[in-house]
């Protein structure tokens, strides 16, 4: 999807998606001096990314490769029409047709 983002005047960008947020796995310990069992993130790390609330979206620039962080409320979807999007598909500018 293709969107007008708050803060990038005049440029079009590509959404990727939602943030992407970090899910540790979560494992059962025993404290040696209790013998209390408890849960808690993993000690070695194993978790997985997954996608966020979709509060906050990730966005590049048309004709760029930096990906930003936005709010979802900054976001303004483009439309395609028969000619096509209302931006150039190489520099992203909205109103050039150049790379059509």
């Amino acid at each position: 999807m293709y969107a007008k983002v708050r803060g990038f005047s005049g440029i079009a960008c590509r959404v990727l998606g939602p943030v992407k947020v970090w899910d540790p796995e979560m494992v059962y310990l025993t404290d040696d001096d209790t013998g209390e069992e408890f849960l808690t993130e993993d000690p070695y790390g194993e978790g997985e990314w997954i996608d966020g609330d979709g509060s906050r979206m990730r966005v590049v620039m048309v004709g760029d490769d930096k990906v930003h962080e936005v709010d979802s409320d900054d976001i303004e979807p483009l439309e395609e029409t028969e000619d096509g999007y209302p931006f150039c598909l190489e520099c992203g500018q909205l109103g050039c047709f150049h790379g059509r």
